[in-house]
């Protein structure tokens, strides 16, 4: 007997102790327990040992299992009914004595397996107590999760579930702390009067996830009534928390889901309560699962439509649907302007502006919703108006006409066009019965307020609840009819008129009416114009005296809307503040709305107060692994846009090396020295972290401060920033900074931080630390890091100061501290000019305005003495713009720190100037992202460098096209406003400086030039200034958070990041540039034209230079002003030129994409063009020794920067401005303008080789060279002396090897004259010529420096090699003349590379190759003659060639590669008569080639080449390559002699197949199936390098080698190989098809032709898989003309399939097995349409059915791509789009999806084809027709197809597609099957009435054809005379 049996025989009244004793006792008699016990210690382990001890005897004859089923059978027995119940206390005391060790959740996790079967609360209640009382004072909580495992016995755990729910005293511990349907978070955000029935929610037992789980599985079980009975309970008790669990699980299961959407329908028509909780929890948990619930309920029945139109005002989500739809609600835009239509009927929107805004922004999408919308009404009032349908008018005739009107102005396609007008039509005739059922006639204003008086009396008598008055009231509010609308308003107008004789009504009637105005207001009934008048009615009513009516009326209808006080803030403030309300502190409604007002709680969401919380604690955060914050995020980073951009965070400062995480340990240190921080021992933290943190930590450091500390526990704040200070670590404090700002500004943009309190919570104390990391330590926020105004103003214009205003609030706090930043500073009280100016004008919720009351206050202010902003009403372009003159002030130009501001101040004056001189103001254009000229993504893609993401960009392409899209919006976003900033400058300053200086300057060139220097200069240099540092920040941030948003760990974002930003920001700066100075240069022209062209008038009419008088007047100057400055009317002088060529020298980033015209822009070097100073000097020129002089100055200069170079630096790396390059394009513009420019060249000439030959660094020498060059392009005299002088000089300063080749690569001197040079003076025997000769010939050939051979330097060679052999000769020269000989170009790795790559021999000397190749084919001669010997057997032949392989290296590539080219060769030659010696020459030419091909296969044989022992693959590699090579080389070089050649590459290759089949025959060991296919596979890739296409010549050659019986059968016998042959096919249609379609037919070609159908034919018949898997890609070269060749492709069927006699009478082939199944289509189809898009579009077309007309659109589509010259249509993309629009119908696995896809498909296409012009509807439908093939999905989809079109289309298209069936059987057979079949049913099925359309008796030509076609297939009697009649 076991323990729990004798525990319940000796009853409760027995002591458990002494059973425990006798049952132990009665276990150790037993045998097995006299000399071993065991014993349970607290892990579980058991222990075997000697018995010695009686507590452990006890413990080991008392196991869990004993207990549990003891326990199981005590709960089971227990109940209220039996008297006396064992007491847990004792029983748990009385285990835990003899058994301390003992497991007790182990215990609890048996009980389900001990028949446990509660019978009442008690049993639950002692299982818990026996557990609590076991483990007391071990805080263990109870294993409650035992209760939602699935039990053996189902029944018994569905009764203990019941009993433990009705249990309270266990209640408390069975609570689901783990998987709550309600967490409690929620609680802040919540109204307060939600707060009692929340907090009760939280505290049920049904607050549970895991208990409705479980429920939901024991329904499907043998306790399934049982549970569904206690799930009902649930409902019946709980239905808030077992609905919302059931909507959160999501569970799949019909009745549950039947269940939830009854419930959410109950809580919607108020049957239960709190239905306003619910929806707001709802709301919380899943905003996009509760809008998908009430889209489906208004689909389902309209009814609902008002009903959820008030629980979405409620939840404040009304205005969100209707004015601000989100992306993700398009598809339900029906439900939407269902919505906006009973919207607009309570005065919530107005529809008839409403829907035409809507439509213009959604566009498209909008249209076709809008046109289903009209359907659908359209179709239930005609229903109704039939008698069908007995409900109202679904929509009233404005509303439709409003409708009407709005879709008539909008632009849409043809087909929508005639859908509108059709509907219009329909509209029309409905339209006067639906006015008639609206009712309104003869309804006047006295029948209206009679009705409402009737109202209030049934209402005052009782006859009407007020419930029920309020629900008449919103049938009223949203009726069709306006007159009962009108009713309504009256209703709710009464008490406003009654008002004044409130103190007359009696009580019963006060009370109601104050009871129904409070309903009103709970339930949102009341009209936006009404409701403020009701507020302000109640205000006046609680002003009344206490003891007054109105008091009580006022209190009435408060107690009435409790729940919706905390909606209207200003109203509750109001309340609060009348006295005779405050006294009444003893009524609910007033202690609510004091704690309303006290706590500051926001309308919905607000944050709560910063709590405390302990230094160390360690809670999650949204700014880290918070779900809400961390969805919010990603969501911003990775989908939507972001909202706020005046939020910067500057980039990472550098630590020297790369950040990273530091090792666990370290990490785990660190954090535990920060969780004991505390004021008493921050030097004790400091030197622990101090000393274990390191630079390349500080980021995570940061973070963990930042997002782990500060957004948590505002109140350690101050000692987290003294810990900081102690520390002492700047680049720590730049980090932290850098990190704060990153969260804010990821909390900012987060979509959860506008719903989430929690987020909301982070954000503020994370403002709190910003200002007290700065402000209160009187350090600024910079503007560029925070722009504050511009922040208030994004979150005015976004509807987001919830998350603004607090804020900026917490931040500014902090300035109460600073001595710097407290009133009155300049740049506080502007950011509190806006918030005064929020305060005033945008209707701010109560807590928002708290928030500004809280920092007025904090800050000693009052609010209403500070005078507003008025910045909230302009454009966001206006505040941007403005907002950039705080930043001119910083902005450096050249080398000035105040040309900037100087500009900045210059700039209004000179506008003023220029108006008030009669000129045109400069105007600030605005710019917008779109108007941006350069092409951004061009220029990325060009240009944008990856060095800091290559690894990522190549494993994921698509991050790269992201990161183009992401730095061109940020550019788009950024650029605009600084562009349009720096040309208004520039413009301005440029137009008054030119118009000043240049007064006295007649010639216009020189004014356009100076003006075009001057303004491209400035405005390039200002915009590059102004975006910089904005580009670096939002690029930075942005990558950022893209990254991380693509799951990159943070800190190998930041990395990656920080590269990317520094890679490209260049560039982007080179794109502001660029634009601004093209818009400068645009302006300024247009500004100064008219100076232009009086300055040209007068010199063309008056024949006298042009003087500015006026303005040269107007100048003025101070005293002392120097002569020299001032200006003349002779024109400028060479110094104030100069300051114009200044501006050249602005060093730019625009050449990076190529400048434009002009100074700024210009090119390198050799550009020409010449600055102002150039322009200027056109009119004279330069004697030979002015320009010597100029020129001195120039090359002095010139030569101090090249040699201050690098020495690796080239000219090519250099910008166009760089000095060196202006110096060297004024030293071209001299020689230019020299009045003798032979000897200027020549003098510039003899300087330049002097610095030339001393110049030591790659840029001078390469600049002199080149400058050289331009000077012998100048003058043909210094060329002839200067390349004469180079060549032939005997001067040792030539021995310069650097110069040298720079000459020779500028073409200065020649190679030949060199070599020849070299020659004589090596032979000389000069030392120092030796040497410069070997150095420069070692660097020529080995450096490949110059792009010659060995041949090039032949006589340098031989002199050194003639100095070697007389020994004379240094070591270099031996070592030189070594590696000479033996340099050979490496050869690709056989085993990796192509054929033809690795045959390409290296290149060698001519007598040695020609050595080496006799060589080679004397052994092949000598091969071949042994092979001819009758005496050699296999042995010797195999003999030979070891020894051959012995003595020439073949298992080198390079030789091998020679080897095999040259036996190729002389196997050709000798194949041709009279190529070959006769002495040598084999009887037969045959022999050779065969000889050569025997070699190969002993090679292979022998294992040539190969890796390891076995045959090898090498060998016929290199040999097919050789050929390969041969091939092509005879086809190019000697096209008329390659005829005669083909038969021995024939022979080769023919050979080579025969060899290896006669030894796979003969089951040669070496030759493995795996070595046949091998070599078969070679010559497989061979032969697709030698399609005909390429090769025309080798055609017929390459058709037998295709189809040869060794060769094709192997590759069609192995599916692996089939793309290979099928690619061989798909070449020889191609090459046939421009002939066949240009119509060319030649004899060779109908020859070429018939051997194509041929192989075909046999392929047909022999590999019929491989043709029905391929048939469709082989179509797609097959010209439309060869109908029969095509149809030998499609018959091709599996050899398994059997297929029906097409004939067969009534056939069905939707009967047939096949029929479902999908063919086989193994190719890539879908490669021809992804040039066009089509695959996602028809893709979506297919799935969504829209648009409507996407038909009709891709005809033109269609037509892109390759088409070839003649063909207008791109056939392969015809065919592709059919095939794709098929599979994706037949793949699609619900049968209701699927049919619906066919309709959409078949819409399509007869869309399509009506559209579509001859060739086109000819192309598609032989498309369709291509998948009538075999009985399979494919088939029977496209048989059904055809006969539909054919049925519903136009004559046009039904002649075609009669005309495509038919003529593919007027040719000779085989015919597909599938189109037999749907031929047959079309001419036979009278349904189609084929023989009475027009075209089939057109002609006598078509009535014969088709009589034949009728004949052919047994037409029936009947239909056979119809077509004789048809055709007489």
């Amino acid at each position: 007997m076991g323990l729990a049996e004798q525990l319940f025989r000796a009853g409760p009244h027995a002591s458990a102790a002494d059973v425990l004793s006798r049952y132990t006792e009665q276990q150790h008699q037993q045998p097995s327990h006299r000399n071993t016990t065991q014993s349970i210690d607290g892990s579980g382990a058991k222990k075997t040992g000697a018995s010695d001890n009686s507590d452990q005897q006890l413990a080991g004859a008392i196991t869990s299992d004993d207990v549990a089923k003891a326990v199981a059978l005590i709960a089971s027995s227990t109940s209220d009914t039996n008297g006396a119940n064992w007491k847990a206390n004792e029983f748990a005391a009385a285990i835990c004595k003899h058994c301390p060790g003992l497991n007790w959740e182990d215990v609890v996790y048996r009980l389900p397996y001990s028949n446990l079967d509660v019978k009442h609360e008690l049993g639950v209640a002692f299982v818990v107590d026996v557990f609590l009382s076991a483990t007391a004072g071990q805080s263990r909580p109870f294993p409650y999760s035992f209760m939602y495992e699935i039990w053996p016995d189902t029944k018994m755990q569905v009764a203990f579930l019941r009993h433990a729910l009705r249990c309270s005293s266990a209640a408390p511990h069975l609570l689901d702390k783990h998987m709550p349907a309600v967490h409690s978070d929620p609680l802040d955000t919540l109204y307060k009067a939600y707060h009692p029935e929340f907090t009760r929610l939280v505290a049920s037992p049904w607050n549970s996830l895991s208990l409705i789980l479980v429920l939901s599985h024991l329904l499907d079980s043998k306790a399934g009534d049982d549970a569904r009975a206690l799930l009902d309970a649930g409902i019946a008790q709980e239905p808030l928390l077992v609905t919302l669990a059931l909507a959160r699980l999501k569970i799949q299961h019909p009745r549950l889901q039947a269940l939830l959407q009854h419930n959410i329908v109950r809580f919607l028509r108020h049957e239960f309560d709190n239905s306003g909780l619910f929806f707001e929890l709802f709301r919380i948990c899943d905003r996009k699962m509760l809008l998908a619930f009430f889209c489906s309920l208004h689909r389902k029945d309209a009814a609902f439509t008002r009903h959820i139109l008030g629980v979405l005002a409620d939840l404040g989500l009304a205005n969100d649907m209707l004015l601000v739809p989100k992306r993700e609600d398009i598809m339900m835009l029906d439900f939407i302007v269902e919505l906006a239509i009973v919207a607009s009927r309570r005065g919530m929107i107005v529809f008839e502006s409403w829907f035409p805004g809507l439509l213009a922004e959604l566009g498209t999408d909008m249209l076709h919703a809008s046109l289903d919308i009209l359907h659908t009404k359209l179709q239930l009032e005609a229903a109704r108006q039939r008698g069908e349908d007995k409900g109202t008018a679904a929509c009233s005739s404005a509303e439709l006409a409003t409708m009407f009107k709005a879709l008539g102005t909008a632009a849409m396609s043809p087909n929508n066009a005639a859908n509108l007008k059709a509907l219009y039509a329909q509209f029309l005739e409905l339209a006067d019965e639906l006015q008639r059922a609206e009712g309104d006639h003869g309804a006047d204003d006295g029948q209206i307020e009679k009705e409402a008086e009737t109202l209030f009396l049934r209402l005052y008598r009782g006859e009407l609840s007020v419930d029920q008055m309020a629900d008449a009231l919103e049938d009223l509010r949203d009726s069709l009819r306006v007159s009962l609308r009108k009713t309504f308003a009256h209703v709710v107008q009464y008490p406003l008129e009654e008002f004044s004789f409130f103190d007359n009504y009696p009580d019963k009637e006060l009370a109601i009416t104050g009871q129904l105005v409070g309903t009103l207001v709970q339930r949102h009934m009341l009209p936006p114009a009404s409701e403020p008048a009701i507020l302000d009615m109640l205000l006046k009513a609680l002003q009344a005296p206490a003891t007054s009516k109105s008091f009580r009326f006022g209190m009435t209808a408060l107690e009435a809307c409790q729940a919706r006080i905390e909606q209207l803030p200003v109203f509750c403030t109001a309340v609060c503040q009348i006295p005779g309300f405050r006294q009444s502190s003893g009524t609910p409604v007033v202690a609510l709305v004091q704690s309303i007002i006290g706590a500051a709680l926001p309308a919905r969401g607000s944050p709560p107060e910063s709590g405390g919380g302990s230094a160390g604690g360690q809670g999650s955060t949204g700014l880290d692994d918070g779900a809400e914050g961390s969805a919010g995020v990603d969501a911003v980073g990775a989908a939507s846009s972001p909202v706020f951009f005046s939020v910067w965070p500057p980039v990472l400062p550098a630590a020297g090396e790369p950040y990273a995480d530091p090792p666990e340990d370290t990490r785990d240190k660190i954090q535990f020295a920060v969780n004991n921080l505390a004021r008493n021992n921050v030097d004790e933290k400091t030197g622990e972290v101090g000393r274990l943190l390191q630079a390349r930590h500080f980021v995570w450091f940061s973070r963990e401060v930042v997002v782990k500390r500060a957004s948590q526990e505002p109140n350690y704040h101050s000692l987290y920033l003294h810990f900081l200070d102690t520390l002492d670590r700047p680049l720590l404090t730049r980090c932290v900074l850098c990190e704060t700002l990153v969260s804010i500004a990821r909390l900012l943009n987060a979509e959860s931080t506008v719903h989430s309190s929690r987020d909301r919570g982070y954000l503020k104390n994370l403002g709190a630390w910003l200002g007290g990391f700065t402000l209160a330590r009187n350090q600024p926020i910079l503007r560029e890091n925070v722009s504050f105004k511009e922040l208030l103003c994004e979150g005015y214009r976004s509807q987001r100061l919830i998350v603004a205003i607090p804020f900026v609030c917490k931040v500014l706090e902090q300035a109460a501290r600073s001595t710097i930043f407290h009133p009155p500073n300049p740049w506080l009280m502007g950011i509190m000019a806006v918030l005064s100016e929020l305060y005033a004008t945008a209707n701010l919720k109560l807590n928002l305005t708290f928030e500004i009351e809280v920092l007025c206050k904090a800050l000693a202010l009052d609010v209403k003495e500070i005078p507003p902003a008025a910045i909230l009403g302009r454009p966001a372009e206006s505040t941007a713009t403005d907002a950039l003159a705080a930043e001119l002030s910083k902005v450096v130009l050249g080398s000035s720190s105040n040309s900037a501001a100087v500009a900045a101040t210059v700039v209004p004056a000179a506008s003023a100037a220029a108006a008030a001189e009669g000129g045109s103001p400069v105007q600030m254009a605005v710019i917008s992202g779109a108007d941006i000229t350069v092409d951004i993504l061009g220029v990325l893609s060009q240009h944008a460098s990856f060095q800091a993401a290559d690894t990522l960009f190549a494993q994921q392409p698509t991050m790269k096209k992201m990161f183009y899209m992401l730095t061109e919006r940020m550019i788009r976003e950024i650029i605009p406003v600084h562009v349009s900033r720096s040309v208004f400058v520039a413009v301005s300053c440029t137009r008054d400086t030119v118009q000043k200086d240049f007064c006295g300057e007649p010639n216009e060139e020189h004014v356009h030039r100076a003006a075009q220097v001057m303004a491209r200069g400035v405005a390039g240099a200002l915009a590059v200034s102004l975006c910089r540092e904005q580009l670096k920040s939002k690029l930075y941030l942005t990558m950022r958070e893209f990254l991380i948003g693509h799951a990159l760990p943070e800190l190998s974002a930041n990395s990656i990041a920080v590269g990317l930003v520094a890679d490209n920001l260049d560039l982007a700066c080179a794109i502001a540039e660029k634009e601004a100075i093209e818009r400068a240069s645009q302006q300024i022209d247009a500004l100064l034209n008219e100076a232009y062209a009086v300055r040209r008038r007068t010199r063309e009419r008056v024949g006298q230079p042009y003087y500015d008088m006026a303005r040269h007047a107007q100048l003025a100057y101070p005293a002392g002003f120097p002569e020299v400055l001032k200006v003349r009317l002779s024109g400028l002088q060479a110094g104030h030129l100069r300051v114009y060529e200044d501006f050249t020298q602005i060093p730019h980033f625009f050449s990076q994409i190529g400048g434009g015209n002009g100074s700024s822009g210009g090119s390198g070097v050799g550009a020409g063009g010449a600055g102002v100073a150039g322009a200027h000097a056109t009119e004279g020129k330069f004697s030979a020794a002015q320009s010597l002089e100029r020129f001195a100055a120039i090359i002095g200069d010139l030569d101090r920067i090249v040699t201050a170079a690098g020495a690796g630096v080239a000219l090519a790396q250099l910008p166009a401005q760089h000095e060196a390059c202006l110096y060297a394009r004024d030293i071209l513009v001299l020689a230019a303008r020299s009045a003798s420019p032979d000897d200027t060249a020549m003098d510039f000439a003899q300087t330049l080789i002097g610095h030339l030959y001393r110049a030591e660094t790659r840029l001078g020498i390469e600049l002199y060279v080149l400058l050289l060059a331009r000077m012998c392009e100048v003058s043909a005299r210094a060329a002839k002396e200067v390349t004469s002088w180079l060549a032939f000089a005997d001067d040792e300063r030539k021995f310069n090897v650097a110069a040298t080749v720079a000459l020779i690569n500028e073409g200065l001197v020649s190679v030949e004259d060199e070599d020849g040079q070299l020659a004589r003076l090596v032979d000389a025997g000069r030392p120092a010529a030796v040497s410069f000769a070997t150095r420069l010939v070692r660097k020529a050939l080995a450096g490949g420096a110059v792009a010659v051979d060995a041949r090039a330097f032949a006589q340098t060679l031989q002199s050194l090699a003639r100095l070697a052999q007389g020994g004379r000769a240094p070591a270099a020269v031996s070592q030189l003349l070594d590696d000479v000989r033996g340099t050979q170009a490496p050869v690709p790795d056989a085993a990796t590379s192509t054929p033809a790559a690795a045959a390409a021999p290296a290149p060698a000397s001519l007598p040695a190759l020609a050595e080496e190749t006799a060589s080679y084919q004397n052994i092949l001669h000598n091969w071949t003659r042994v092979c001819e010997h009758p005496a050699a057997g296999d042995a010797e032949l195999a003999t030979l060639v070891r020894q051959l392989v012995q003595q020439t290296p073949l298992q080198e590539p390079r030789v091998e590669a020679a080897f095999f080219r040259a036996c190729v060769d002389a196997a050709v030659a000798s194949y041709v008569p009279g190529t070959q010696p006769d002495r040598a020459a084999p009887r037969d030419g045959h022999q050779t080639a065969d000889a050569l091909v025997r070699l190969v296969v002993y090679l292979m044989r022998l294992g040539v080449g190969g890796a390891g022992g076995g045959a090898s693959l090498q060998p016929a590699r290199m040999f097919l390559s050789s050929v390969a090579l041969a091939i092509v080389h005879a086809h190019t070089t000697a096209p008329e002699a390659f005829g005669g050649q083909q038969r021995a590459y024939f022979r080769l290759l023919c050979g080579l197949l025969s060899e290896l089949h006669a030894a796979r025959r003969g089951d040669e060991p070496w030759c493995t199936e795996e070595t046949f296919h091998g070599v078969i596979a070679l010559l497989g890739e061979m032969l697709q390098m030698l399609v005909p296409a390429f090769v025309p010549g080798f055609a017929f050659v390459w058709l037998m080698l295709v189809s040869h019986r060794f060769f094709f059968p192997r590759l069609a016998e192995r599916p692996e190989c089939w793309p290979v042959a099928a690619g061989l096919l798909e070449a020889q249609l191609q090459f046939l098809e421009p002939f066949i379609v240009a119509g060319r037919i030649t004899p060779a070609l109908k020859l070429l032709y018939r051997g194509t159908v041929c192989v075909v034919l046999v392929v047909l018949h022999d590999f019929p898989e491989f043709l029905a898997s391929y048939a469709l890609r082989l179509c797609d070269a097959v010209p439309a003309s060869c109908v029969q060749l095509r149809n030998l492709l499609l018959s091709a069927y599996p050899r398994s399939m059997r297929l029906p006699e097409p004939l067969t009478p009534n056939l069905k082939i939707d009967l047939l097995p096949d029929i479902a199944r999908s063919p086989d289509i193994p190719f890539a189809y879908t490669a021809a349409l992804e040039s066009t898009g089509l695959v996602a579009d028809l893709d979506a077309f297919l799935q969504k059915q829209q648009p409507a007309d996407f038909g009709a659109g891709v005809i033109g589509r269609l037509q892109e791509g390759d088409a070839g010259e003649t063909a207008r249509y791109n056939t392969p993309v015809v065919n592709a789009f059919v095939l794709h629009a098929v599979v994706r119908i037949t793949l699609t696995g619900d049968e209701a999806a699927r049919e619906a896809t066919q309709r959409a498909a078949l819409d399509m296409f007869r869309a399509l084809l009506g559209a579509a012009d001859p060739e086109g509807r000819y192309l598609v439908i032989s498309a369709i027709a291509n998948q009538l093939r075999f009985p399979s999905s494919h088939t029977y989809l496209c048989s059904r197809m055809v006969l539909a079109l054919f049925a519903k289309s136009s004559e046009a298209v039904r002649e075609c597609i009669a005309r495509v069936l038919v003529e593919r059987i007027l040719v000779n057979r085989p015919f597909p099957w599938g189109l037999l079949v749907t031929l047959i049913e079309l001419l036979r099925n009278p349904f189609y009435a084929f023989w009475s359309h027009e075209f089939t008796h057109a002609s006598p030509q078509i009535a014969d054809i088709l009589a034949a076609v009728a004949k052919s297939i047994h037409l029936p009697d009947s239909q056979a005379q119809q077509q004789q009649q048809q055709q007489q």
